[in-house]
């Protein structure tokens, strides 16, 4: 490359040029590195500006030129009698997840919470544990094992691992609202939407403690101690927060103590807490309208009051939107609006009881006083009817029936059914012995085909916007989904309710790089979004081998996939070579190699 000069005199400008030799024609051509500016405009700020310049673009030259060399790699030819004989090799996978915390701050916010005296080791620690869970997940005493192997890496005693537990117990609430921060600034987060789901996570144990009880096992786990997870996620399927709750906690009581933050988290006034039929009790409801809160959830016809399904299937309330197919003529699409009051009761203040005391006296009225008053809730109740869902409900309840027909051929199949939860069609007579289909149940069921309902206190929703927000919900299911099985958060091999808490910190903390990336991938108009367990995938085979000898040594990248390469672009991380010097390596991943050479 060289500073050349272009244009009439007194209106020069200055560019950086550069002779590029073409094999075809076996001449040169000459490109425009790049655009300096006006000469006479430079030398006014700087007078030595051109000087300056050529040697700047001196330095460049060599520098790309000594990138360019060829490596001569020495090979050995010997036997391999000794670990050291055989070519070393690292997964690099991890450069992905490290960029991630970068984008995030995370090293940032670990350096200024965590203030033990090993606090080097431990912020090290706690980048190298959720890297390998985003990765290969497994247990905190196999991930040690695994130190050697990944680039960049220096090996960590297992007791500082495990303190990483207690770290990240202790940062929690900080962690959560470091992450709050970032996402407001980095991500276009709804700060008026939040949905909300529960879960539970089983141990391989009977042993329990005050977090480890039993309880009601959404994994069907009943012999085995468990904990209960309540999760808020943002319209951007981006964890918001999380809290951990005692293995018998209802999940109807875990509602408030969840989104008892989110004030505070989102900085917002009014927020819209979205939720599964789960948590439409009349109480949580209450809470939620009390406190500012406004809510979207689901609605389960089927246990709903006589005179509000005949408003639903009956013609009294006429439908309110209807589409029919062009080809059949069949009803494809309707929707209704209809007005609800939720009820809840809510109990009576200290005041309120004496004051209620009080006046039954006067009224010489016997009996206990009551310690709760009923309060209503104006809402509204959106419902649609849709062929496809019809179609979906018929077909499922098919295959239930055809499984129950099988098992009763087995009565003693029956009765272990029975025994972990029962069948809704199954009809039992009165000595227990004798099982058959319920048609009449069947029956019922098939009047709700195709139907579904969400109920709201946002009066001003159309049924559209109302279903548009619920759909939302789907996403904190895939978030379980993912966490359980790809993150793999259970089943935990922790103990104490310390570890127990810093385990789902760091699972917590795993699923947010999973889908901070997931978003990035969706803004820039991937088609299809990656899921988690592609993610993970391309991250755990690339794998660099180093070959030579100090000061020449060369680092290889292999079994580099494509999604990889998409993802690191994405991240706008430096490009990967087929041979790189040690430096050119650390360059493109932020990885050191001469620490798994020493």
């Amino acid at each position: 490359m060289y500073v050349a000069l272009g244009g009439p005199k007194g209106y020069e400008t200055v560019t950086v040029r550069e002779d590029v030799y073409d094999p075809a024609t076996g001449g040169k051509s000459t490109t425009i590195v790049r655009k300096v500016g006006k000469l006479s405009d430079l030398l006014a700020e700087d007078p030595d500006f051109m000087a300056r310049l050529k040697e700047e673009v001196r330095l460049e030259t060599l520098a790309l030129k000594e990138a360019e060399k060829p490596i001569l790699l020495p090979l050995g030819v010997g036997p391999i009698e000794e670990p050291s004989d055989a070519t070393p090799t690292f997964s690099f996978g991890h450069a992905v997840v490290d960029r991630l915390w970068e984008l995030l701050a995370l090293d940032v916010f670990f350096e200024k919470h965590c203030t033990r005296k090993n606090a080097d080791s431990l912020i090290r620690a706690v980048r190298y544990l959720v890297s390998h869970r985003c990765i290969a997940p497994d247990s905190i005493r196999s991930s040690a094992l695994g130190q050697k192997g990944h680039a960049g890496v220096t090996p960590l005693a297992l007791e500082v691992l495990y303190t990483v537990l207690d770290v990240l117990s202790e940062h929690k609430d900080a962690l959560v609202a470091h992450l709050g921060k970032q996402f407001r600034k980095k991500t276009k987060r709804k700060r008026d939407i939040a949905c909300y789901d529960v879960t539970t996570y089983s141990f391989e144990s009977t042993k329990w403690g005050e977090l480890r009880l039993f309880g009601f096992s959404k994994e069907h786990k009943n012999n085995e101690v468990q904990v209960v997870m309540g999760l808020l996620i943002d319209n951007n399927g981006i964890p918001i927060d999380y809290e951990i709750f005692p293995g018998n906690t209802m999940e109807q009581h875990t509602l408030r103590d969840s989104v008892g933050r989110l004030r505070a988290l989102y900085g917002l006034g009014e927020i819209t807490v979205v939720a599964d039929r789960g948590m439409n009790g009349g109480d949580n409801l209450l809470f939620l309208t009390g406190n500012g809160y406004h809510f979207v959830v689901s609605y389960t016809l089927k246990r709903s009051r006589a005179e509000f399904k005949e408003a639903v299937l009956g013609s009294e309330v006429p439908w309110q939107v209807e589409h029919y197919s062009r080809e059949t003529g069949e009803l494809e699409y309707a929707s209704k609006v209809l007005g609800q009051k939720v009820t809840a009761r809510v109990e009576l203040t200290e005041e309120e009881l004496e004051q209620a005391k009080q006046e039954r006296r006067r009224l010489k009225m016997r009996g206990r006083t009551p310690k709760y008053r009923t309060l209503e809730i104006d809402a509204a109740v959106h419902v649609t009817y849709s062929k496809k869902r019809a179609d979906r409900d018929f077909a499922g309840r098919m295959r239930v029936l055809d499984r129950l027909a099988k098992k009763l051929e087995n009565p003693a199949t029956i009765r272990a059914a029975i025994r972990k939860g029962g069948n809704q069609y199954l009809q039992i007579d009165l000595d227990g012995q004798d099982f058959t289909i319920d048609e009449g149940r069947v029956a019922e069921a098939a009047r709700y085909d195709g139907y579904y309902a969400v109920v709201t206190d946002r009066l001003d929703l159309t049924t559209e916007q109302a279903m548009e927000i619920y759909r939302g919900q789907w996403k904190i299911e895939e978030s379980f989904r993912v966490l359980k099985t790809d993150l793999r958060a259970r089943p935990v091999f922790v103990w104490t309710d310390e570890h127990i808490k810093g385990h789902f910190v760091m699972c917590y903390l795993a699923l947010t790089l999973v889908r901070y990336l997931q978003y990035l991938m969706d803004e820039a108009g991937w088609d299809p979004v990656l899921s988690a367990e592609e993610i993970m995938g391309a991250l755990r085979r690339p794998q660099v081998v180093v070959q030579g000898e100090s000061p020449r040594l060369v680092a290889t990248p292999i079994n580099v996939s494509q999604e990889y390469l998409d993802i690191a672009g994405l991240l706008q991380m430096k490009q990967l070579r087929q041979n790189m010097t040690v430096t050119q390596f650390r360059s493109a991943t932020k990885l050191d190699l001469n620490k798994n050479l020493l």
